[in-house]
């Protein structure tokens, strides 16, 4: 046996060797770091301010400076003042009334028999039929008040969409950065949210929201498009043949811009659908 414990005790010597152990320590560290930096955790990641999207309203005339405000605010109309006419009482004239004789009529009264009602029986449920009764009017209770609640959530959230679709009143016409005095949007504003009015694109044909794209487009005075190209294409070629189609349909924006000008915007795949 002395034996046998010797070859033990070499085996582990064997096995416990600094070149080993070395190697197991190595490797213990690698299954550690590489899981890590494949997480992405490590990578240190730059955040940019998200850009506020504006739903353009379009009835909102372009001018060539504009002032500080919301372009998708609406123009408040004054509201003319109602002019009340007092109304004159007529006098009303009493009429005579004329006598009539009432003649008193006898009016024949049956007897009203009252029907018995058959007696109810009472029907004797067993313990265990009774229990599951109660336990079905429960869940039935339960279900109904869940339902209550989702409906009670549904209409919260409709009520919120509803909310956030409405055009702030209170906030005045304008640009966001504009500096000037005059009540209305920038030519720009005009522009890309009649392009982005007219575009058109079922979101099944895109792989992906992360798609932009860049178009320079020459419009002049009278709200007439003159010529249009691509600057800087996204790579997918339905989400630029769906801008195309979409800068094609506004060669006439129906309405005069303040100077002809060249305008460069930049159409975003994320801020388009979610308009």
């Amino acid at each position: 046996m002395s034996e046998y414990y010797r070859h033990r005790l070499r085996q582990l010597q064997s096995l416990l060797e600094p070149g080993l152990r070395r190697m197991l320590f190595i490797s213990f560290l690698l299954h550690l770091i590489v899981p890590v930096i494949l997480s992405g955790v490590l990578i240190a990641t730059h955040r940019t301010p998200k850009v506020p999207v504006y739903r353009v309203n379009l009835v909102n005339k372009p001018v060539k400076n504009p002032r500080a405000g919301r372009p998708d605010a609406a123009p408040t109309k004054k509201k003319k003042k109602k002019v009340v006419k007092k109304k004159v009482a007529a006098k009303t004239i009493p009429l005579k009334k004329k006598k009539t004789a009432k003649k008193s009529v006898a009016k024949k009264t049956t007897p009203v028999v009252k029907k018995k009602k058959p007696p109810v029986k009472k029907v004797k449920l067993d313990k265990t039929a009774e229990t599951d009764l109660q336990k079905r009017i429960a869940e039935m209770q339960a279900r109904a008040e869940r339902q209550k609640k989702l409906d009670r959530i549904k209409a919260a959230l409709a009520a919120q969409r509803a909310e956030l679709g409405k055009p702030d009143v209170q906030a005045p016409v304008g640009e966001p950065d504009g500096k000037g005095d005059e009540i209305g949007i920038s030519s720009i504003t005009k522009i890309k949210g009649i392009i982005t009015e007219n575009w058109r694109l079922s979101q099944y044909q895109l792989p992906s929201l992360e798609l932009q794209a860049e178009v320079k487009v020459i419009y002049s005075k009278e709200g007439k498009m003159r010529s249009w190209e691509f600057i800087d294409k996204s790579g997918n070629s339905f989400f630029d043949e769906s801008l195309r189609k979409a800068i094609v349909k506004s060669k006439d924006i129906g309405e005069t811009l303040p100077v002809a000008g060249t305008f460069e915007i930049v159409f975003n795949l994320k801020d388009l659908q979610n308009r």
